[in-house]
């Protein structure tokens, strides 16, 4: 799938959105605010004035009217509506809901379990009173992403925008993925036949591998995108030179014919889908579920194997990750879109990472396939 010689244009990392493109990110983005209401009234006044801010639109349950629905209900239902969830933890960890956990940690295990970006705050560990509960929920969180401490609610404020400023820089400028050279894009367009990408290219190598791409007439190109994986051929590249370090990059890419679908098999009473997971676990985790009646079958399949030992920054390593990770599950056939990705913080050179995915749906008018996923640790990253 991946030339292990990756060439990545690191530098693009850096790149930040400009207000308008935050506020056209934010306009009618959902933002829910989790936190014990009682005890941070003027947190949550301060993280309502930043989403407010930026242009996107708190969910907080100060502002539900009556509904015929639960609490705990209310709720959740706020938080699958949502695309970013802010928690703010304190040292108490709430009442216990019928579920055995409080409001809190039942918003935060929703918001993982819909793939929501996550930004969490945490205040008061040094006060040596954080209740147990809480301290286990804090420390499970660290284990998979990076927390972040605040002294007062003005110093919250600032951190919440700048952290949904940053969301919105990633989101604004996708990786992207043509050969084997990797950067960010400022716009990409599609109509499933040609490909049109505009970039600020700050990388030398990449830039003159897109020069040699182009001239060599290469077709059979891999390409990637967070949405999409084919094989394409580099028609057309203008370059307009900004400075020493920086290329306007617009290129036009031509899809190839797609390949006939990968023949996916069941084995022993195991479904296809259940065997890609399989190999896929195995590969990543260095785990062996598919024994040895299914080696001959499927193999581990590993797609950040070009990334182990690379050294990179977490800005650049996360969303390359989920890239690769995309690029091979729809290239194999074992996935129709990626719903949730998550590759936690190193921790002795070992990193949590969760994923899920809906498998592609074999006949029109079946069901929607269930969704699949993966938890488990990598190391090398």
């Amino acid at each position: 799938m991946t030339d292990a010689s990756l060439l990545v244009d690191q530098r693009s990392a850096s790149l930040t959105a400009s207000e308008q493109d935050v506020k056209a990110w934010a306009s009618g983005r959902r933002v829910f605010v989790s936190s014990l209401i009682t005890d941070m009234p003027q947190e949550r006044s301060a993280v309502r004035a930043a989403i407010e801010t930026i242009g996107a639109t708190p969910v907080m349950f100060e502002d539900l009217g009556p509904l015929d629905v639960s609490a705990d209900q209310a709720y959740l239902a706020g938080v699958r509506s949502s695309e970013v969830y802010i928690g703010m933890w304190g040292p108490r960890y709430g009442v216990r809901m019928s579920d055995g956990y409080s409001a809190t940690h039942a918003e935060y295990r929703e918001a993982e379990r819909n793939g929501l970006r996550l930004c969490l705050f945490v205040h008061g560990e040094a006060s040596g009173e954080m209740d147990g509960a809480q301290r286990d929920l804090i420390q499970g969180a660290r284990n998979l992403y990076t927390t972040s401490s605040w002294s007062d609610p003005a110093d919250l404020q600032q951190r919440v925008i700048r952290r949904l400023k940053d969301l919105a820089a990633e989101e604004l400028a996708p990786w992207v993925r043509v050969g084997r050279v990797l950067f960010r894009a400022r716009e990409i367009t599609s109509d499933g036949r040609t490909i049109s990408i505009t970039a600020d290219v700050r990388s030398d190598a990449v830039h003159a591998e897109l020069v040699r791409l182009r001239d060599g007439r290469a077709s059979g190109v891999a390409f990637a995108s967070p949405t999409e994986a084919l094989s394409v051929q580099l028609a057309e590249l203008s370059t307009r030179t900004i400075s020493t370090i920086a290329h306007e990059e617009r290129l036009t890419l031509v899809a190839q014919e797609r390949r006939s679908s990968h023949m996916r098999t069941a084995l022993n009473g195991i479904s296809a889908d259940e065997v890609a997971r399989r190999a896929l676990s195995d590969g990543l985790f260095g785990t062996s579920t598919l024994g040895e009646q299914a080696r001959w079958l499927a193999r581990p399949t590993d797609p950040l194997a070009p990334l182990r030992g690379s050294g990179f920054d977490d800005s650049v390593l996360r969303p390359i990750a989920r890239l690769l990770f995309t690029e091979q599950l729809i290239t194999d056939g074992s996935a129709a879109r990626i719903d949730s990705f998550a590759l936690g913080p190193a921790h002795q050179g070992a990193r949590r990472l969760q994923a899920t995915w809906t498998p592609p749906q074999i006949y029109v008018n079946e069901p929607d396939p269930a969704r699949l996923s993966i938890d488990g640790t990598v190391t090398g990253l």
